[in-house]
């Protein structure tokens, strides 16, 4: 028993020395790349190099002395252009009230310690390096001990998965493991090539295109932010909705995830299928189709796979898929994606689950929710439509649509980019139904919020039996009017 805890201790003894030698490594670097700065003085392509390090690169030093003194020569050097002068730099070790051995300073200001350029910028890469390392490895800790109390409390596997994967997202972002946001300076020095390249692309929008004219004209296109599409029930939410993430899917070629609450991945399948053969949904779903009928949904298939397929994911969504988690999986698919743009499309707002600790009254817990994909589209610089039920007493009394009708659905009219609430002009409808031969509604969205934008009527034809919208036209809508007041 005495020899275990002897070897115990040797062993400690022995892990103890090998960190005071990595250590005695590490010091060597720092006080070689400090006196190589003093030694190369300002304007020298070494302190450029030393200065964006310290500022852009997290680059620090171990011990609080070297730590002074790299903060010394960095001010005097690197931003007041003046040389290493001994007497500056005790002066100014003296105001941070920073304690320095005297042999410690002589050292790096005599350049005995200095070393070539090249071999002080290698150092730094090092120290970069390791303080990262060091860092991941504390955020691994933390993940180890998230994920035992995943386990503790019984999260179902994929919730616990999505949690734990916005807690290395989390991690990384707070240990600085990912790159820290740039100052004013650097940041806007690519906007006015941004903004010419924006200019002369060709594109009509500057979101992704929704695939309808005057929706598109009146929203500048799908841009970041979160966009509430309401209405009545059957005035087609979902089905355009569909139709939108299949277009964006097909023709910009940017991954949709569609995750639908209510009605299965079969349903919406068969919307598309309805739009792009004109075949009845009804039809098709029941399998009473004859050759020739059939013969245009099958090509309606290949259409369907072929171009929104691709970059279209539909989602069974259930009470595991929290905001939490549909985060973690559209971080995940931005990445695959190579960072480009991402269309979330939920379906639908009120049904949407609560992650745990949110309010229990629905009207908060919506406020939450919204607050937290607001926040995910921010992340994600990407643009989440969100399907949303509105006030039963408006559409009961079949009243246009305004701001007030949504006022029993949490903070929609505060926390939204853009609301479009779907409004089914009755009489037009039964006049367009007989004249046409088969049922088609005139659906107007009624455009009552839109922070880049104008306030709008967006005239739309809905045909039911092929899932189809189609542009009707538009007219400007009265802000007293979107608000209710008219």
């Amino acid at each position: 028993m005495n020899k275990d805890k002897e070897k115990k201790k040797l062993d400690k003894l022995a892990e103890e020395a090998a960190e005071a030698e990595a250590d005695r490594d590490r010091h060597h670097m720092e006080e070689a790349i400090l006196a190589t700065l003093a030694a190369a003085g300002p304007g020298d392509p070494f302190s450029h190099a030393f200065h964006q390090a310290y500022m852009d690169a997290g680059l620090s030093f171990s011990r609080s002395d070297l730590e002074a003194v790299g903060r010394a020569l960095r001010s005097l050097i690197c931003a007041s252009e003046v040389a290493a002068d001994p007497v500056l730099i005790r002066d100014r070790l003296q105001q941070d009230g920073a304690k320095v051995k005297d042999e410690v300073l002589e050292g790096i200001l005599n350049g005995k310690r200095a070393v070539d350029p090249s071999v002080a910028r290698e150092y730094i890469g090092q120290l970069i390096a390791l303080d990262r390392y060091r860092r991941a490895q504390a955020a691994g800790q933390e993940y180890l001990k998230a994920v035992e109390k995943a386990k503790q409390d019984g999260d179902a596997p994929d919730a616990a998965f999505a949690k734990l994967a916005l807690t290395v997202f989390d991690l990384a972002r707070g240990k600085k493991l990912l790159k820290t946001p740039d100052v004013e300076q650097v940041a806007a020095a690519t906007l006015l090539d941004d903004l010419n390249a924006r200019r002369t692309d060709g594109r009509d929008f500057l979101g992704l295109e929704a695939g309808l004219k005057h929706f598109d004209e009146v929203l500048n296109g799908l841009n970041e932010g979160v966009f509430i599409l309401a209405g009545a029930p059957s005035c087609g939410k979902t089905t355009l909705a569909k139709q939108i993430a299949d277009h964006v899917a097909g023709k910009e070629k940017t991954p949709v995830l569609f995750y639908s609450f209510e009605q299965s991945a079969e349903e919406l399948r068969i919307k598309s299928l309805a739009r792009l053969s004109s075949v009845d949904s009804r039809v098709i779903a029941k399998g009473r189709t004859n050759d020739a009928i059939w013969a245009e949904v099958e090509k309606a298939d290949r259409e369907y796979r072929h171009g929104p397929g691709p970059y279209l994911t539909i989602i069974e969504a259930g009470r595991t898929d929290t905001v939490e988690a549909i985060r973690a999986q559209a971080l995940m698919t931005k990445r695959r994606a190579g960072d480009k743009p991402v269309l979330l499309v939920l379906d639908y707002l009120q049904i949407i689950p609560a992650g745990k600790g949110a309010p229990d009254a629905l009207r908060e817990r919506i406020d939450v929710n919204l607050t937290e994909l607001r926040r995910l589209s921010r992340d994600l610089k990407s643009p989440v439509l969100i399907v949303s039920s509105q006030n039963r007493e408006g559409y009961k009394k079949n009243e246009k649509p305004s701001l007030a009708a949504l006022k029993e659905s949490g903070g929609i009219e505060y926390t939204a980019d853009a609301v479009i609430c779907l409004w089914r002009d009755k009489q037009e409808s039964e006049a367009m139904t007989k004249e046409w031969g088969r049922q088609t509604d005139r659906i107007t969205a009624f455009v009552l919020k839109n922070r880049n934008g104008e306030l709008a009527q967006v005239k739309l034809n809905f045909t039911k039996p092929w899932s189809l919208f189609t542009d009707a036209g538009k007219e400007a809508l009265d802000y007293d009017a979107a608000l209710g007041n008219a």
